[in-house]
C-alpha cells in the first residue's frame, strides 16, 4: 500500500555537528543520562539553536523513547556501534532503500527524494549520507562535499546586479 502524503515519514534533518559531537558521547563507556532531551543538549553546549532537531533524529532512530529515556537500542549502539547503525539506518529509511538502492543513490536524487523545501531535503540528504556513514553503507555516488541550492542563489543575487 502507498502511503498518503498525511502518512508520509517525517525524517529528521537535524545539522550534523551536534550529532556527530553527542556520537562522541554516546559512546564513551559508562555514559548513559536517564533522560537525552533537548535540556541535555544545553546543558552539554550541542547543536547549538537546533537542539530539538538532533532530539528528532535520536527518536528517529529509536535510541530515545517519547520523553528522551534512552531505549535498549541505546544500550545496543554502545555496545556495538556501527552494526546497530547499520540495523536502525537500514530499517528507519526502508522505505528510501527500496527505491534507491545504496550505490544508485547521489545528492540529486535523495533530495528529491526528500522533496521540498529543497533547503530541509538538503539537510535530511546530508543526515542520512552521515548516518549510513556511521553505519558502513557505502554510497559510491554522494559527493563528498554537498553543494547547496543556498549557494546558487547568493552566486545569482550577486551576479544579477546591473
Amino acid at each position: 500500500m502507498v502511503k498518503e502524503d498525511s502518512e508520509k515519514t517525517k525524517y529528521p534533518c537535524s545539522r550534523l555537528k551536534g550529532l556527530k559531537d553527542f556520537s562522541a558521547f554516546a559512546q564513551e563507556p559508562g555514559w548513559k543520562p536517564a533522560k537525552i532531551n533537548i535540556a541535555l543538549f544545553k546543558k552539554l553546549d550541542l547543536a547549538k539553536g537546533k537542539e530539538g532537531e538532533a532530539v528528532y533524529a535520536l527518536r528517529f532512530l529509536g535510541l530515545i523513547d517519547s520523553v528522551g529515556t534512552p531505549t535498549t537500542e541505546f544500550d545496543q549502539l554502545k555496545q556495538k556501534y556501527k552494526g546497530t547503525m547499520n540495523r536502525l539506518v537500514q530499517e528507519k529509511y526502508a522505505e528510501l532503500f527500496s527505491l534507491l538502492p545504496p550505490r544508485m543513490i547521489n545528492q540529486s536524487r535523495l533530495v528529491k527524494y526528500f522533496g521540498l523545501p529543497v533547503e530541509t531535503a538538503e539537510y535530511q540528504a546530508k543526515l542520512l549520507v552521515w548516518f549510513c556513514e556511521q553505519a558502513g553503507i557505502d554510497l559510491p555516488n554522494v559527493e563528498p562535499k554537498f553543494h547547496r541550492a543556498r549557494s546558487d542563489r547568493k552566486k545569482k543575487g550577486v551576479n544579477d546586479k546591473s
